[in-house]
């Protein structure tokens, strides 16, 4: 394992111990769950290395789940908004080397602005998840800074992109790894 890699492992392992930490301290305030696949409904490009993360974990499944997968990702059926990663049920087959974005969505995320006397850092969170409260009113403790974690995916992404001398700032559609695995 490269030295991104295990990076990027780690990362993913911090965020998937926030998020469940997040969801103990909030029991009845989050919907999410195996099956829940409302944010799944969209069409991920990903960067390289969660690309070769998640070309590493395709090859620990069977292969008869890469062959659903493939199909999926190939089929005009999955050409809407909907993730060729989840299965008839909506339960993702990727789920161990998902993409980070997946990893930290259903807990409410900050985004900042760089320009935050101009433009506030503002709170997203699935409409599903903290219906009872408002969204800038959840403790700070229960909220994932998206913005940091995207600068420092992509620290770990132009690290794996030098180390593979790949241009850096490329983005893979998921659909398309997702069609090529066998």
């Amino acid at each position: 394992m490269t030295e991104s890699i295990a990076r990027f492992d780690s990362l993913t392992r911090d965020v998937a111990r926030e998020f469940e930490a997040i969801r103990q301290r909030n029991r009845g305030r989050m919907e999410c769950r195996a099956g829940c696949a409302d944010c799944c409904r969209c069409r991920l490009s990903i960067t390289r290395v969660e690309e070769a993360y998640l070309r590493e974990g395709l090859k620990r499944l069977p292969r008869s789940v890469r062959h659903e997968l493939k199909a999926r990702a190939t089929t005009e059926i999955h050409t809407n908004e909907m993730c060729p990663a989840l299965d008839a049920n909506g339960c993702c087959q990727i789920y161990e080397s998902r993409p980070l974005i997946c990893r930290s969505h259903g807990v409410p995320l900050r985004y900042r602005h760089p320009v935050p006397l101009i433009h506030p850092s503002r709170i997203d969170v699935c409409e599903k998840n903290f219906t009872e409260v408002p969204t800038k009113s959840v403790p700070i403790e229960d909220v994932l800074d998206q913005t940091s974690l995207t600068v420092e995916l992509a620290e770990i992404d132009a690290e794996y992109c030098d180390e593979h001398e790949l241009a850096r700032r490329e983005r893979v559609p998921l659909a398309h790894i997702l069609a090529e695995c066998v």
